[in-house]
């Protein structure tokens, strides 16, 4: 009997089957591509983040460039600086590589000691010898860099100007405090500027592919919820002969269950794979990078909880219908 109700289902309401598998499909695929966005946007956020530069400055008379390698031991990112007079500035080439990603330099990065960069303010081209070193590139930041040499910070350098530093979002706090414990004479400022706007922009982010999950779901319930009234209205004589004939309610509704059921684990083997392919498309248009398919069993058992879910909620709310459908009056054709 069971089966039967399924099949006669399949044979005689293929339209709205039909249209019930394609919104369960469109949503598992807007869920699939949301929930593996939400899974992964924070880290994708933090990595895009990275190229403002640190979110903590470790300043004073002097800093200790012990201070550097502290912060890479929690965690963090770090590149000390020297200042000295006239404009000349040191630094660390290789850790401050991760910390000058918005430096725009015309030339090389990579300097050997008697090598520099040159702002471009002063002015001077690739090759020019000063007293001080060679110009290897040309610096362009929109700071003060812009109006400095830069060159190696000297092996054996024991203390600098400052440190710069960039924790990951969600553990600035903790770290600027654990560093601040172990060099007390060392100020260590948050740069609000950058640690507020990506905590802010992650959350609001996060927030908002939440609240679209949501949207989505409901209408695709609502969507389903229809057109399995439509065919516990078509199918009433159906289910007024399996009620004369001694049938229950639950039961009878376990059949409309039992469809969806299985219409919500076909639309979501064919959204997850429209799904991962979309996700893959719009990572790549916000993020860069290359076209990478990135298949999750914990987005897929996700999407396929949440579909269930929805099915099962549509339908209850058509089948509520069943309750209210009388044997006598539907045969007698009234």
């Amino acid at each position: 009997m069971f089966w039967k109700f399924i099949l006669r289902a399949l044979k005689y309401r293929k339209q709205r089957l039909l249209l019930a598998f394609a919104a369960l499909t469109v949503a598992a695929a807007m869920a699939t591509v949301l929930f593996g966005t939400y899974g992964s946007v924070e880290r994708r956020l933090r990595d895009e983040f990275r190229s403002y530069g640190a979110n903590i400055s470790a300043v004073g008379p002097t800093v200790p460039i012990t201070v550097a390698a502290a912060a890479e031991h929690l965690g963090a990112e770090a590149a000390p600086f020297l200042v000295t007079p006239p404009n000349i500035v040191a630094f660390d080439p290789q850790r401050g590589r991760s910390l000058t990603g918005f430096w725009h330099v015309e030339g090389t990065r990579d300097l050997q000691p008697g090598e520099c960069l040159a702002g471009e303010l002063l002015k001077l081209p690739i090759g020019t010898q000063t007293p001080t070193c060679t110009v290897k590139g040309i610096v362009s930041t929109g700071g003060a860099e812009d109006q400095e040499f830069l060159v190696p910070l000297a092996p054996g350098t024991s203390v600098v100007s400052y440190v710069e530093i960039r924790a990951p979002g969600d553990r600035i706090e903790s770290i600027r405090t654990s560093l601040s414990e172990q060099f007390p004479k060392v100020e260590f400022r948050t740069i609000r500027s950058v640690a507020d706007t990506e905590t802010n922009v992650v959350l609001k982010i996060r927030a908002s592919l939440f609240l679209l999950t949501l949207l989505i779901l409901g209408i695709t319930t609502l969507c389903v919820s229809g057109n399995f009234t439509e065919m516990v209205l078509e199918r009433a004589k159906e289910i007024a002969i399996l009620k004369a004939l001694g049938g229950a309610e639950g039961r009878i509704a376990t059949f409309f269950v039992s469809e969806s059921a299985a219409l919500a684990i076909a639309s979501t083997l064919a959204g997850y794979i429209v799904g991962v392919v979309a996700a893959a498309f719009i990572g790549r248009q916000i993020f860069g990078g290359a076209f990478q398919l990135q298949a999750s069993w914990l987005v897929f058992g996700g999407v396929t909880l949440v579909m269930l879910i929805v099915a099962a909620v549509a339908t209850a709310i058509a089948a509520s219908r069943i309750w209210s459908i009388e044997p006598a009056i539907i045969l007698r054709g009234e």
